[in-house]
């Protein structure tokens, strides 16, 4: 027969375990001893700032185009790789081409459908390094080679008829023919319409699923035989263009447009109560954000997070440690309260109140920076309603 323990004696033994050492089961819980002491504490935000900045969206799963007002827009741009199959091409008539997208994004103030056009690059340019910045230097064709317009469904492949063959035929010939007196061919740029209804267009990039990239479809007959060759490789980016855009709101994180955020506390109280004698730990940091709903705006189509990251002591506003972070996440308010995104920031706090870095704020973006436009406005630190401004929330003991 096994030997074994009845229920009655394995309560009084792992009741007694309990009992010998209660504060050998996590570091953060009080003994009956009077030994540790937990305090609870708010810190509150002393300034924010909000900016933009310039960076490449070159490996996006989205390339965004459209129009929100008559001084925001965005335009994609897009090449295709020619491969072995471009010799297919060599000597043939092009018959037809046709361009497909793939809608995987929507950020429409209005209704759709949203019309674009398509329009030959006429500069180089790198989906590695082609910011908004860029955009000064770059230079697009007048002619229109193709129009569409986006679909009321998701992942839909609107598609556009390229009328111009004698484009596509440059674009294969400079892949197949190496000499020197062919012209570098820099691809094709998806820009909204004027006067199109307003809104942004999300079109799945090359970084995509194979099914749902960019594709190119040429029809051609060579020796009196008609075929078709089919081409989903390349590079591809998009840019916003701003143009008398007023400086971004405070305290507002914003996709694509490269809108930034950076809120400040002042810790010192936490500081001196961890420099005592006293042996002090902190054991939780939350930071919380209320969401002015009014303002900020918001598609359903991307994730619904904003990353907090610690800043660092530099000229540049924007720098920070990217290797200490976190997320936050949208919760329904309380008690009538907005809704709040809620960050743990232990990591960070700590860094702080031990010396180890110097406060020099936290860095606030989108989540989904690079594949959206979604734009999402805190309250500030000098709110009319004090119970709206930033918080951090701290957890520490003493011993």
């Amino acid at each position: 027969m096994r030997p074994f323990l009845s229920l009655t004696a394995l309560i009084v033994l792992l009741t007694a375990g309990c009992a010998e050492k209660p504060n050998s089961v996590g570091n953060g819980l009080p003994n009956t001893d009077g030994d540790f002491a937990m305090f609870y504490d708010t810190l509150r935000a002393v300034s924010d700032t909000s900016y933009t900045v310039a960076y490449a969206p070159g490996s996006s799963l989205s390339d965004l185009s459209g129009r929100l007002n008559a001084n925001e827009s965005v335009i994609s741009l897009l090449n295709f790789t020619g491969t072995s199959l471009v010799d297919s091409l060599r000597g043939a008539t092009i018959d037809s081409v046709r361009l497909m997208l793939t809608v995987n994004y929507r950020f429409t103030p209005a209704a759709p459908p949203i019309a674009f056009s398509l329009v030959e690059v006429k500069s180089p340019w790198s989906s590695t390094t082609f910011t908004k910045d860029s955009m000064p230097l770059l230079q697009l064709g007048t002619s229109v080679l193709g129009t569409f317009s986006d679909s009321m469904n998701f992942l839909s492949i609107p598609y556009t008829f390229i009328a111009d063959t004698s484009v596509i035929r440059r674009w294969a010939q400079y892949y197949y023919d190496t000499s020197s007196a062919v012209p570098e061919f820099y691809g094709f740029a998806v820009v909204p319409q004027a006067g199109a209804t307003t809104g942004i267009v999300g079109f799945s990039s090359f970084n995509n699923y194979v099914g749902y990239a960019p594709t190119m479809v040429i029809k051609f007959t060579r020796n009196g035989r008609r075929d078709s060759v089919v081409f989903s490789n390349g590079e591809d980016t998009y840019a916003t263009i701003t143009t008398g855009a007023p400086a971004p709101v405070p305290m507002t994180v914003r996709g694509a447009f490269g809108t930034r955020s950076k809120v400040t506390f002042d810790h010192r109280m936490l500081r001196d109560t961890v420099n005592t004698a006293v042996k002090t730990t902190l054991h939780k940091a939350t930071l919380e954000l209320m969401l002015d709903s009014v303002a900020s705006t918001f598609s359903g189509f991307a994730p619904d997070t904003v990353v907090a990251i610690m800043g660092m002591p530099d000229g540049d506003i924007d720098r920070s440690d990217s290797s200490v972070f976190a997320y936050g996440v949208r919760r329904a308010g309380t008690g009538g309260q907005p809704p709040v995104y809620s960050f743990t920031v232990t990591n960070i706090a700590d860094l702080w109140v031990q010396g180890l870095k110097q406060n020099k704020g936290i860095t606030l973006r989108w989540g989904a920076e690079y594949g959206s436009a979604e734009q999402a406005v805190f309250y500030r630190y000098n709110d009319p309603v004090p119970s709206r401004r930033p918080r951090m929330i701290v957890t520490y003991s003493k011993k």
